[in-house]
């Protein structure tokens, strides 16, 4: 059974965080509320408080909150053929990244 209570649009888009190093990974779908980041090996446990920053399309970066609800690690040699990641919900996401999830929800419907 699914326990999101948002839809989700799959959209890939650039974000950082510290591990302790800069690292950057991509997200895999977004909501109004959430986030899934596609990456090998962030080093966070489910639970865990993280800030990181999202590069938008037209080049705004928006520093987000979230807690990680999900941790999924595959094997080395099979992250190409799964969903190895960190399944982000945000905390008190800012108006921006909302409008910015609404409208390509209104893009996905506007185009079927």
């Amino acid at each position: 059974m699914d326990k999101r209570k948002t839809g989700r649009v799959a959209k890939r888009l650039e974000v950082k965080f510290q591990s302790p190093v800069e690292k950057t990974a991509i997200t895999n779908d977004l909501s109004e509320t959430g986030i899934f980041i596609k990456t090998a090996n962030m080093g966070v446990t489910e639970g865990s408080i993280i800030s990181f920053k999202m590069n938008l399309p037209n080049t705004q970066e928006i520093p987000l909150t979230g807690r990680v609800a999900r941790s999924i690690r595959t094997m080395l040699g099979l992250i190409g053929e799964s969903k190895s990641g960190i399944g982000v919900h945000l905390v008190d996401p800012p108006e921006n990244y909302v409008n910015y999830v609404q409208s390509l929800f209104a893009n996905h419907v506007n185009s079927k």
